[in-house]
């Protein structure tokens, strides 16, 4: 009997262990993934949906230095908005669901983290930093972002791009970063305006490079400038 017990004892600690490790299925028993809720009732009589923890934005900001590496990713509804949004939720401005960004900067520097809204969310999209574009070949601002050959110029927007968000001029926050692109595929870039007495032929590559060249006999005025827009994919 005692032998008997012990076998017992080692299946029922297999099992358990086994189902530790184990998809986790809600009204079903074929779970297909990590965790699946499948709807109790498809009838009339019952309320079906899944309700993430509900806060208030100020009980959420309360629990602010709670949330770090390892909260990325969570999800709460916020059910009123901040008396006062700051830091990691000066972005709730409205009730709705929304995600933990650890790696977001919320104005005190990188990965200072952030609330951001579950839906709704738009890709970002900006100008193109100020940027020098030469009519002559002999005055290229540096040979590094710009080239020059029969007749046609170069300009690598990402670059510079990726050099100004990167190494601020002057700053009101010495600790303050800007978020840049990793690589130029990470945007579609786009030419809004460009002045057509001055420029032709112009087009703008998938790995952000603007190519142009002079109209013959042209003449610079207040009108001579691009209008370039990035917008994240």
């Amino acid at each position: 009997m005692k032998r008997l017990k012990i076998y017992l004892s080692l299946i029922s600690f297999f099992c358990v262990n086994s189902f530790m490790f184990a998809q986790v299925g809600v009204n079903t028993e074929t779970p297909a993934a990590t965790l699946e809720v499948v709807a109790g009732s498809t009838g009339a009589t019952t309320a079906e949906g899944f309700i993430a923890p509900r806060l208030t934005g100020d009980q959420l900001a309360g629990k602010n230095a709670q949330y770090a590496a390892a909260q990325n990713g969570a999800i709460v509804y916020v059910t009123d908005v901040p008396a006062a949004p700051a830091g990691k939720t000066i972005g709730i401005t409205a009730s709705g669901y929304y995600y933990y960004d650890a790696t977001a900067n919320n104005g005190a520097g990188a990965n200072s983290g952030l609330w951001i809204p579950l839906s709704g969310i738009k890709k970002p999209q900006f100008y193109m930093p100020s940027v020098v574009l030469p009519v002559k070949g002999d005055a290229l601002p540096n040979t590094t972002n710009y080239t020059y050959s029969n007749g046609v110029f170069t300009v690598n927007l990402f670059n510079i791009y990726k050099t100004q968000y990167g190494t601020p001029q002057a700053k009101s926050l010495s600790s303050a970063t800007l978020s840049v692109g990793a690589a130029a595929t990470a945007f579609d870039y786009f030419i809004l305006y460009y002045d057509p007495s001055v420029y032709t032929s112009v087009t703008v590559s998938t790995a952000g490079v603007l190519s142009y060249s002079i109209v013959a006999d042209y003449s610079v005025s207040e009108k001579t400038f691009m209008n370039i827009m990035f917008k994240e994919k």
